[in-house]
């Protein structure tokens, strides 16, 4: 994907490093600066997990398009040193935060539902899960700054004990073809 066409879907391109401020500017921004249908266009479909497409990567950020049919969800985990910035550009997902209790526990914070034009932020503290609870696909749009290299992942034992998943290679990659 040329940088021409990646700033006709974004309307701007971002700055080569993105820091926390820069990425709350453009959240406030999204959705109505994105070309959804042209981000949308770039999603794909599995039915044995959600997609992840990687649209651009620069050396300060990343920009993914995922898609998810319905009952799919990641486990819980939390985004290593990255903060991320997700729009929900098609259906509705389903965010539940978690927190560490006491004794190193780890427990439901918040329970969130992302329409269409949604826009919810991740913090490398943020441990979350994400899930679509729709009856059709939804399609989200996220952005990670550093990219997104490093993901704890949560075991299902409720224990604060991360399991790290090493540099994360992107299913696909639509700037690669």
């Amino acid at each position: 994907m040329s940088s021409l066409e990646l700033q006709r879907l974004l309307g701007c391109l971002p700055p080569p490093f993105l820091d926390e401020a820069e990425l709350a500017a453009l959240a406030r921004g999204w959705p109505a600066a994105l070309d959804g249908t042209g981000l949308a266009a770039h999603a794909r479909f599995s039915d044995r997990e959600y997609t992840r497409i990687a649209i651009h990567r620069a050396p300060g950020w990343e920009l993914l398009v995922v898609g998810w049919l319905p009952g799919q969800r990641t486990g819980a985990h939390g985004h290593g040193e990255s903060h991320g910035l997700t729009c929900v550009l098609e259906g509705t997902l389903v965010e539940v935060e978690y927190g560490l209790g006491p004794g190193g526990q780890v427990r439901k914070l918040a329970r969130r539902k992302h329409p269409a034009g949604g826009v919810f932020r991740e913090r490398p503290e943020t441990i979350h899960t994400v899930e679509h609870a729709g009856h059709a696909r939804a399609i989200s749009l996220h952005l990670y700054a550093p990219p997104l290299d490093r993901m704890e992942v949560y075991g299902s034992t409720g224990t604060s004990q991360p399991r790290g998943s090493g540099r994360r290679a992107p299913k696909s990659s639509v700037s690669a073809r």
